[in-house]
């Protein structure tokens, strides 16, 4: 089980497509990994969301989600040499 004590993280950032590969190269390898995807432009801060206060004109639509992905320590190894 991967919890936030025991997990080290694999990959942080906006790129979907490179989230994906990621993703499917430790499925092939039977790595187990956990994944989070936040949206930036729905975050809570003061008086309602960022989108809400700001509107979302302008804004860049490949950096409105940030994924990541967390892999257990003892697997932080084999997966450096996968990737």
């Amino acid at each position: 089980m991967i919890t936030i004590f025991n997990s080290e993280c694999a990959y942080s950032g906006y790129d979907l497509k490179k989230f994906n590969e990621m993703r499917n190269n430790l499925e092939k390898n039977h790595i187990k990994y956990k994944y989070k995807v936040r949206n930036r432009m729905a975050q809570w801060s003061g008086r309602g969301t960022l989108r809400g206060r700001m509107g979302s004109l302008g804004a860049s639509s490949e950096f409105m989600y940030e994924y990541e992905i967390l892999v257990h320590k003892k697997d932080y190894g084999k997966v450096k040499s996968v990737l």
